[in-house]
């Protein structure tokens, strides 16, 4: 039998297997690697979001505290500030001025990952409206008519020409005048107006620091934008932060528009308005939009105010006010019966919170039942004078022909802070009841004058009459039921706001301040 040697077949069949498996761990080695590989991507990618998004949490963190408080700043970037900690990482914000209300925020966030550290750096430029910086704001239409309609918007307490500058007008909606020859802050254009005011006759240029009459030349042909318009505040056209509203306006536009009469051509500078739509007594500073919370006034302090407020109680039992003669709530005709009392008691007066729920009337004539008796018509007081107060209705308030109102409160104490408190009192607030809005309407004439100290609010409104005169020292923040309704209409009567920034301390904002982000660039 002849043998055959194998050993040589063996061999050769290893040698495929030894092919195979060497192929088999190439490409497992290969695999392994590009898992390593992508792992570190990945590992690297997912701490580079990390890093991004922390950072994004710090620029978000500088805009909640914005809100809070306009104010708020930090060192100037690159200074060394506090991290601090989110998600696993750290951010450093830089918050400083950039521009006349703008803010600079600079965020830098740093975020670790198996041992991998990355940073991420972004800086925005934001635009922070506080909610109140206005003498004059209305979140329908605010307006004027009449060549004899004249509105000063002066700050308080000046210490030279235009300084600080006059007070901003603004609306959600509209910057209205229906008439071309409405005199916005036209200081002794041609010759020398005067105001009569609370503390005296004043030529008008006086209102904004001026120490002798300044020298112009109004004819808007001649020089549309004259160098005294420094001295005054802006008109802004805002936007509300909780949403755009679309305006008629032409070009169609998110902010409110600024119109002449019943044209809708939106205009956007003081040139604009006055050279081409030749309103040539108009003066502002300029034009510009501001995105802004919407803002309100809580009626609930006010009306605990008046229920605590025991300084009437000898006058309402007077009056023959018997249900709660101790507080200073009242209906509708209480308060009618007291007006009646005051007007035939001419030594009497009442000071303090007021609070009124129904709507109500000052001045003229009203049928009403006082003191348990039948009701009769009844001659109201026509000058009432609220010492140390506050007068607050639910409904409307109407100020007769002829008639005045007066609040004045301790603004110019010695002490500061007394002055202070008393420069964030609210003069009069005006809120809705039933199908009455909460509209504050003075019907004029040359008798009829509001003055008064601090905050003027209205739920719906305010209508000033021909030849009526207004003096407040403060500000006039209107809200409106209604978009088809002004929020403010000066109509042939004289308004004098002096601005006091103190005013609006009481007004509130779900939002808080308003801040929008112009423009944004990441760094690293």
């Amino acid at each position: 039998m002849a043998w055959r040697s194998v050993w040589g077949e063996e061999g050769m069949a290893v040698l495929p297997v030894l092919v195979v498996v060497a192929i088999i761990s190439a490409i497992g080695f290969g695999l392994v690697g590009v898992m390593n590989t992508d792992i570190t991507h990945a590992t690297i990618q997912g701490v580079v979001s990390r890093s991004y998004f922390v950072t994004q949490a710090g620029l978000q963190d500088a805009i909640v505290q914005l809100k809070a408080n306009p104010l708020y700043r930090t060192a100037a970037y690159p200074a060394g500030v506090a991290p601090q900690t989110f998600g696993g990482g750290q951010f450093w914000l830089w918050v400083e001025d950039y521009a006349e209300d703008m803010v600079q925020i600079t965020s830098r966030g740093r975020a670790t990952t198996a041992g991998r550290t990355v940073t991420a750096e972004v800086r925005a430029i934001v635009l922070v409206g506080p909610p109140v910086t206005f003498g004059l704001f209305g979140v329908s239409t605010v307006g004027a008519q009449g060549a004899n309609s004249r509105t000063y918007l002066a700050p308080w307490q000046t210490a030279g020409p235009g300084v600080p500058r006059g007070a901003n007008m603004g609306s959600f909606q509209d910057i209205n005048f229906q008439d071309n020859g409405t005199r916005l802050n036209a200081v002794s254009e041609t010759s020398v107006d005067t105001v009569t005011l609370r503390d005296g006759t004043f030529n008008d240029w006086e209102l904004f620091g001026f120490t002798s009459r300044p020298v112009y030349d109004p004819d808007p042909s001649v020089d549309a934008t004259p160098w005294i318009l420094s001295a005054f505040g802006d008109i802004v056209k805002a936007q509300p932060d909780t949403g755009s509203w679309a305006h008629s306006c032409t070009p169609m536009s998110y902010y409110a528009c600024l119109t002449v009469q019943n044209s809708p051509t939106d205009l956007n500078t003081i040139y604009d308005l006055r050279y081409t739509e030749n309103v040539r007594h108009a003066y502002m500073n300029r034009v510009r939009r501001r995105v802004l919370p919407v803002t309100n006034l809580a009626s609930a302090p006010i009306l605990q105010e008046a229920q605590t407020n025991v300084a009437n109680t000898l006058v309402n039992q007077a009056a023959g006010i018997t249900t709660t003669p101790n507080d200073s709530v009242y209906t509708a005709d209480e308060f009618h019966c007291l007006l009646a009392y005051l007007n035939n008691n001419p030594g009497q007066s009442i000071r303090g919170t007021i609070y009124v729920v129904g709507d109500t009337q000052i001045g003229g004539n009203i049928n009403v039942a006082c003191g348990g008796g039948r009701p009769r018509n009844e001659a109201l007081e026509d000058n009432l004078n609220i010492l140390d107060g506050t007068l607050a209705v639910e409904g409307d308030l109407v100020l007769e022909q002829n008639a005045s109102l007066t609040m004045q409160h301790d603004i110019l104490n010695p002490d500061p802070v007394i002055a202070a408190a008393a420069r964030e009192k609210v003069a009069l607030a005006i809120f809705p009841r039933g199908s009455s809005p909460g509209r504050f309407t003075m019907e004029g004439g040359s008798l009829s004058r509001f003055i008064a100290d601090g905050l003027v609010y209205t739920a719906d409104g305010m209508e000033v009459g021909a030849q009526a005169n207004v003096d407040l020292i403060g500000a006039m923040y209107h809200n409106s039921a209604s978009n088809t309704r002004p929020s403010f209409l000066n109509s042939n009567g004289t308004v004098v706001i002096r601005y006091d920034p103190l005013a609006g301390t009481r007004l509130g904002s779900a939002s808080g301040i308003g801040v929008q982000v112009l423009s944004w660039q990441q760094l690293r």
